[in-house]
């Protein structure tokens, strides 16, 4: 095994194991009302994800953004059943996480090795 792919294969480090956090993304649906403005949720895509706290890279995209908190997953590719968008917005299925909508800001897809998307996702807005 050449020395790069050793690299490759060891700083990867979620795998079935480590995912274990519920996750559903959500949009909007079609808007029925008089007044348009929007329509209700509809589950979009549901999974198990792999949770941590943004790294300082992901912290420097959340600054840039005014968000107040973060949070960063890490899902299987969905591939063509499903690709995040940064509108839709996502439930995480965790009683620390209770009752929060988060938004996604960034998905950064690895090209190198097209099984995982690493999305961070911010919370409330400072402006709000």
């Amino acid at each position: 095994m050449i020395k790069s792919q050793k690299l490759l294969k060891s700083s990867n480090r979620t795998n079935n194991g480590t995912m274990r956090t519920k996750v559903t993304f959500q949009g909007v649906g079609l808007d029925t009302s008089f007044d348009g403005r929007g329509g209700d949720p509809i589950v979009l895509f549901k999974t198990y994800a792999d949770l941590y706290s943004p790294s300082n890279k992901d912290l420097t995209i959340l600054g840039s953004q005014n968000v107040k908190n973060g949070a960063t997953i890490k899902i299987r590719d969905p591939l063509t059943s499903y690709q995040p968008k940064n509108d839709d917005k996502v439930i995480i299925d965790d009683p620390r996480y209770s009752g929060q909508v988060w938004g996604i800001v960034d998905i950064q897809p690895d090209f190198h090795d097209r099984t995982f998307l690493k999305i961070i996702l911010g919370g409330t807005n400072l402006n709000e």
